[in-house]
């Protein structure tokens, strides 16, 4: 049995800290958003974006330049708070049962470092029901710069990838000139990820009872988010562009604090100390143009 001491409270602070960095660092699909989202920090509450599609390419040079400027349509993202919070009753310090809290440490630093691919994905899934830029959803067919949404009942297969591919290709900038886009991964969540995978690893495809090569053998990274669980959206995107499809807006980065002070009410009263997570940050959409949705059926 353990008499607990500021020293002792401090030690199992440090292994405590050792242990979530460690798993934090380390915990699966943690990065699986920088795939398809960018990091932008943020300075303050929210952060304004305007419509990405107004930047202008090169031309030639006649008498004077002609100056491109950010769209007037604007696209806000508000920081949120979030928070996970372990609470550790004396008792199990006491009877030095660290074991069971490094177990709930690395549950914590789990779900911690999974937090932006989580929201990532939702992102994803509400991308055809979210309002951006132009004042229409992500996916949707009436952008002004071409439709970037194939629509429902259109199932993971070749004849629909190669639908969404030219929609891809159609992208067009505020002047009309066709962007170039072209596809470099398909996106989906576990229901379809078979589907992907054949359609992408597999030589030879049937074409009326004939095997012939399949035209997008490795031709798509796919992109695999977890936590779509059963949704049967999908997407053919570019990422190859420098900008990426969604935007992850980092405040305040994730970070563990602590509770263990001998003399607070809380280790007083209810014989307890605290660690618990802390960060400011959300998710919302970049360049709808890079990407083409669709629903399987």
């Amino acid at each position: 049995m353990s008499v607990i001491t500021r020293e002792l409270l401090e030690a199992l602070d440090t292994n405590i800290r050792v242990t979530w960095q460690k798993r934090f660092e380390a915990a699966p699909t943690a990065d699986l958003w920088k795939k398809i989202a960018m990091p932008i920090n943020s300075k303050s509450l929210s952060e304004k974006y305007s419509f990405l599609g107004t930047v202008p390419g090169l031309r030639e040079f006649k008498s004077e330049r002609i100056p491109g400027t950010l769209s007037g349509f604007n696209y806000e993202i508000s920081n949120k708070k979030w928070e996970s919070t372990l609470d550790v009753d004396r008792d199990v310090i006491e009877d030095d049962n660290t074991g069971q809290i490094m177990l709930a440490v690395t549950g914590l630093a789990t779900k911690a470092a999974k937090h932006y691919t989580v929201l990532t994905a939702k992102a994803f899934d509400l991308a055809d029901s979210t309002l951006i830029y132009d004042g229409q959803n992500f996916f949707d067919v009436d952008h002004t710069t071409g439709s970037n949404y194939l629509g429902t009942a259109k199932d993971l297969n070749a004849t629909n990838v190669a639908a969404a591919e030219l929609l891809l290709n159609k992208q067009v900038d505020d002047r009309g000139e066709y962007l170039g886009y072209m596809g470099t991964a398909i996106i989906c969540g576990p229901e379809l990820a078979a589907a992907a995978n054949k359609l992408v690893n597999s030589k030879t495809i049937n074409d009326g009872g004939i095997a012939v090569d399949n035209p997008n053998y490795q031709r798509y990274e796919v992109v695999v988010l977890p936590h779509l669980g059963t949704s049967k959206k999908w997407a053919v995107a570019d990422l190859s562009q420098g900008l990426l499809p969604f935007i992850v807006q980092i405040r305040i980065a994730i970070s563990l604090l602590a509770k263990t002070d001998l003399n607070s009410d809380r280790a007083f009263d209810k014989d307890i100390f605290t660690w618990g997570t802390r960060a400011r940050h959300n998710v919302g959409y970049g360049n709808h143009q890079l990407i083409v949705g669709a629903v399987s059926s």
